[in-house]
């Protein structure tokens, strides 16, 4: 018994340990440069009707010098007043070139998102790519911060922080739940090891994503950033992870439960395209538990006390560091309970690689 609760204990601290030194490395300083590229920001908008004004004026509002940037809206085939919102909207603000994906591509690696954001890249004429989405509220210095790294040729993708909208207690979880992923994708990138990043929250160098063949030579995946990022690391691209309050774009928190887990649901499986690096991270979560579960149906009390520290202490660190960059401040209160209701979630994570059906924006892919 004490043996496995050593294994088990040294290796989830392990696990934390590669991650605590994956976010104490400093990111490689930015080259300084005078050019100001020519930048597009896409925007895949599909049933985003209530979400598009406030999206759309925060985007037209940035510091970035209005006459070095394009927003290109992409109206995804929405059944909603989306197409004469987003019209509307365009006939106001003159930064805002509107599309309308009316039809699904037969291109196997062009359904959903994917398909929206290649069509609004077709359309684009920056040397960089921005990618949002129509739910979000964009930092007025954004745009500046997201494209300043790209100063150094040897970087193509660029990543930011998302957080959440927060109204209710639901949100605080679900920000800090956001908070912890992101930290640890991040920390993977700056120990050279690509876990994740949001696509809602991404630059891309267009000279680079044009020599992979974009979307269309990327195999289908419903987390479409993950497969890019993916191909941008198996090429051999540069890639940064920026952890800066000014990088950070605000998104809509999931309203229900149920919407709530349904989005887990298309993490996980789109999480499983990572391969080894998904199983090892799935057994040293499941080495904890046994550890866990052992020390308490042998009334090792100490040991169970250990384990609920060691996640409670070791992952609030991990987390706080990047409270701390953003200012997220009033979120830390709920840190540490946040991370126990995050531990009963684990044990849902398992079941959802079993289903294989998506659901996501009134759609049905299978992955």
């Amino acid at each position: 018994m004490f043996t496995l609760l050593v294994i088990s204990t040294t290796i989830y601290a392990a696990r934390l340990a590669f991650f605590l030194i994956g976010q104490a490395r400093p990111t490689p300083q930015r080259v300084v440069s005078t050019e100001v590229p020519f930048v597009s920001v896409i925007v895949p908008a599909r049933n985003e009707e209530a979400n598009l004004e406030r999206c759309l004026t925060a985007l037209s509002a940035s510091d970035y010098p209005a006459d070095r940037f394009e927003i290109i809206v992409v109206n995804d085939r929405s059944d909603d007043a989306t197409e004469q919102v987003l019209e509307d909207l365009a006939a106001k603000l003159p930064k805002v070139r509107p599309l309308h994906r009316r039809d699904t591509l037969d291109h196997p690696n062009l359904k959903g998102k994917p398909g929206a954001l290649q069509h609004g890249i077709d359309h684009a004429t920056g040397s960089v790519y921005v990618l949002t989405d129509a739910d979000c509220l964009v930092h007025r210095e954004w745009l500046r911060t997201m494209v300043a790294p790209f100063a150094d040729e040897t970087v193509s993708l660029v990543c930011g922080f998302t957080v959440i909208r927060l109204r209710r207690l639901f949100d605080v979880l679900q920000d800090i739940e956001w908070l912890y992923t992101q930290t640890m994708a991040r920390a993977g990138i700056q120990n050279g090891v690509p876990l994740g990043c949001f696509g809602n929250n991404m630059a891309i160098r267009a000279e680079t994503y044009q020599e992979l063949g974009g979307y269309s030579a990327i195999e289908f995946s419903i987390t479409e950033d993950l497969a890019l990022l993916q191909a941008m690391s198996n090429a051999g691209k540069g890639v940064r992870y920026l952890c800066d309050e000014r990088a950070t774009v605000e998104t809509l928190p999931c309203e229900t439960v149920g919407e709530y887990l349904r989005q887990k649901h298309r993490w996980v499986r789109g999480g499983m395209a990572l391969g080894s690096k998904a199983v090892a991270f799935v057994i040293s979560g499941a080495t904890y538990w046994v550890g866990l579960v052992a020390s308490i149906v042998n009334h090792e009390w100490l040991w169970a006390g250990g384990f609920l520290l060691l996640r409670i202490v070791g992952d609030g660190l991990l987390i706080t560091t990047s409270v701390a960059r953003l200012r997220r401040w009033k979120v830390f209160p709920a840190v540490a309970p946040s991370i126990v209701a995050l531990l009963l979630l684990e044990l849902l994570l398992p079941f959802m690689t079993l289903r294989k059906r998506i659901v996501w924006k009134n759609q049905v892919f299978r992955q």
